[in-house]
């Protein structure tokens, strides 16, 4: 199984922590931001990372490298146009790992190994982790659902009174469901022209197809980490448990 990461980003939100390294290497706890999810991945199986970078690209690379070791192999998809561009033009370059088992993240999420083993325990083809008793503000990705767990719509300008739970932003897709998202990737990105789609755009077909679920992860400790706000909260609430329960 593979693991796409999506840190190609300069992470202007997160400054001065971002001054002199790319948001993915924020120390957070014990290590980096990326540290954690690379651990997540590894304690559930993945032997496959791909990591789109671009700002602070060689130093993303170096961390990488030496984290990683021979402990799985290892691919760097290059984003020159990383300060013109957004995360689902950062997938599209990422266009043919899209052929396999695989977690799709965003650099900036933390979370609880256990996290993505209920990605990989549940019997669906392709998961979405949600929460489903999270705040959800305006402009946050929000998820509604059909029934118990199908995904009805998923996207930053769903109407939060009408949503169900807040994506954490950790996927996982089957071999089908991978290969479905790349096509929907390429034909979004030669649309985009204004760059304000999101890889969630392209699980369009697989909602269409009543093919993406949620599975809850509302007893879990997550974050995305945006924000010098968004980083305080995740230290003083998610970290403390990512602490005592995980690695």
């Amino acid at each position: 199984m593979k693991a796409i990461i999506l840190a190609a980003g300069i992470g202007k939100r997160l400054h001065p922590l971002t001054i002199d390294r790319p948001k993915c290497l924020v120390d957070f706890g014990t290590g980096a931001i990326l540290d954690h999810q690379i651990e997540a991945m590894l304690a559930v199986g993945v032997d496959s990372f791909t990591i789109v970078v671009g700002f602070e690209a060689d130093q993303v690379k170096r961390h990488c490298t030496n984290k990683l070791g021979r402990k799985a192999s290892l691919r760097f998809v290059q984003n020159p146009d990383y300060d013109k561009t957004n995360s689902l033009y950062s997938l599209f370059l990422a266009k043919d790992e899209l052929n396999d088992d695989l977690f799709l993240l965003n650099c900036d999420i933390v979370f609880h190994t256990d996290l993505a083993r209920r990605l990989v325990e549940t019997d669906r083809p392709n998961v979405v982790a949600v929460d489903l008793k999270a705040t959800r503000p305006d402009g946050e990705m929000c998820v509604k659902l059909s029934g118990e767990s199908q995904i009805e719509a998923i996207s930053k300008q769903l109407d939060p009174a009408s949503a169900h739970g807040l994506s954490a932003q950790v996927a996982r897709f089957c071999n089908s469901g991978a290969r479905t998202l790349a096509v929907e990737v390429v034909r979004l990105a030669s649309e985009d022209r204004q760059g304000t789609l999101f890889p969630t755009s392209a699980y369009s077909p697989l909602i269409e197809a009543r093919q993406l679920f949620a599975t809850d992860v509302s007893d879990l400790p997550w974050a995305e980490i945006d924000s010098i706000e968004d980083y305080e909260q995740a230290v003083e609430h998610a970290l403390p448990r990512m602490r005592l329960t995980a690695y």
